[in-house]
């Protein structure tokens, strides 16, 4: 049907082209798997109600097989329904229910894909290479690296974490393994409420307050030590240590930047192993023996 002006009706909406469907929309329906192609002719049937091909080819200048094949994807995936007339006419099933279609399409390629690529993880091939030193950058990776290696570990856990990493501790389960934590902090309560949260038998947990931090240990008779001293921040501490296996450190103990180091390379983890008891031994047992 023609207005006069040269553009065609369809239930009273001019076919001008595509300033009916935004880009937003577009975007969104990409992300839950549609083509560009698709994702329009869906919008499109959705505008007209329903509609035969010819007519969405006009409406979005997308060639014939173009929009034949979006829709036969679509009626697949029980998005669109077919009426078998002369010529054929679709129509889109309701926005709830095409989004529900999807959402489930998605949780069940997301499982089939965590199934996969957990069998590759366990057929994981390693090289004669060393094992690289891998910077991972901004705070929600950190979060997420961190409760990945919580939850992977399988004999043991060591960490040792200043103010800024312990609300990421509310968010963390532990299987019943042994499980080292030293806390650096001032905060009070901090040791029973970590002892409430993390109950096994072989859970050992020591908070080392930041006053006792100001100045090294006197068994520490370095030159340098004192001058160097003046520059660490232990609020930003993060050493995560699993199952002797993968090792999480912060980069920036120094500074205040939002990065950490991480790494699976053995002679790396032997030695912060072995500085970490050197070093942070000292504190825990200048504070038992100031406690007795």
């Amino acid at each position: 049907m023609n207005n006069g002006s040269g553009k065609q009706l369809k239930g009273g909406c001019e076919l001008t082209g595509m300033e009916h469907i935004s880009s937003a929309l577009i975007s969104a329906l990409n992300t839950l798997g549609l083509t560009n192609d698709e994702a329009r002719v869906y919008a499109t049937l959705i505008l007209f109600d329903h509609a035969e091909a010819k007519e969405i080819v006009e409406y979005l200048a997308l060639s014939k097989p173009s929009v034949y094949k979006a829709l036969e994807h679509l009626d697949s995936r029980g998005l669109a329904v077919k009426q078998y007339s002369k010529p054929l006419r679709y129509r889109a099933v309701s926005p709830e229910m095409a989004l529900s279609i999807l959402m489930r399409d998605h949780e069940k390629a997301s499982e089939e894909a965590l199934l996969e690529l957990k069998k590759l993880e366990r057929k994981q091939i390693r090289t004669d290479f060393e094992e690289p030193l891998w910077t991972i950058y901004g705070d929600a990776n950190i979060e997420h690296k961190i409760q990945e290696l919580f939850r992977k570990a399988e004999h043991h856990i060591s960490v040792i974490l200043g103010e800024r990493y312990i609300p990421l501790l509310d968010h963390i389960t532990v299987r019943d393994i042994p499980l080292q934590l030293i806390i650096l902090s001032s905060s009070p309560g901090l040791e029973e409420k970590f002892r409430k949260k993390f109950p096994g038998r072989s859970t050992e947990i020591h908070v080392i307050p930041l006053e006792r931090l100001k100045t090294p240990p006197q068994r520490i008779t370095l030159p340098e030590i004192k001058e160097a001293w003046k520059f660490l921040n232990f609020e930003n501490t993060l050493d995560l240590n699993v199952d002797d296996e993968e090792i999480l450190l912060n980069a920036a103990f120094f500074s205040r930047g939002s990065s950490v180091l991480n790494t699976r390379n053995k002679g790396a983890i032997i030695q912060m192993k072995m500085l970490n008891q050197l070093f942070w031994n000292r504190f825990i047992g200048d504070g038992d023996r100031k406690g007795s």
